[in-house]
């Protein structure tokens, strides 16, 4: 049976890479989560957090390095050795799908990131 759920796992990565599935423009945020090893508890975590976070305190001057402390307050094992793409990656998610109000700073942060590493806009 686990192998039945590792690979319903590679069929949904495989639909996501299909569909055109990027750190600018997530396919599922909750296939991010589950593919850094969280739990539907995890994603729940992270939505009403960051909606907490954005609708309580101005976030217009985060970086990259301050939403990536963030969530590893939230989910410690989950987020502990991520890069920024994936922290980019769940922002874009977020604000694409759930949180109209975070979608100027995550892309802003993408642009910033796309300048800073030298990476073409998609």
């Amino acid at each position: 049976m686990f192998e039945d759920v590792r690979l319903q796992g590679q069929i949904l990565m495989e639909m996501a890479t299909f569909l055109g599935d990027s750190y600018i423009r997530p396919v599922s945020i909750a296939l991010v989560i589950q593919d850094l090893g969280g739990t539907e508890e995890t994603f729940s975590n992270v939505l009403t957090r960051t909606h907490m976070l954005v609708h309580n305190n101005d976030i217009s001057q985060y970086t990259i390095a301050d939403f990536k402390a963030f969530y590893q307050k939230i989910e410690p094992e989950i987020f502990k050795n991520v890069n920024d793409v994936i922290i980019i990656k769940v922002l874009n998610g977020l604000a694409i799908m759930y949180i109209d109000d975070l979608y100027p700073i995550a892309k802003y942060l993408t642009q910033t990131y796309q300048l800073e590493n030298k990476l073409p806009g998609i």
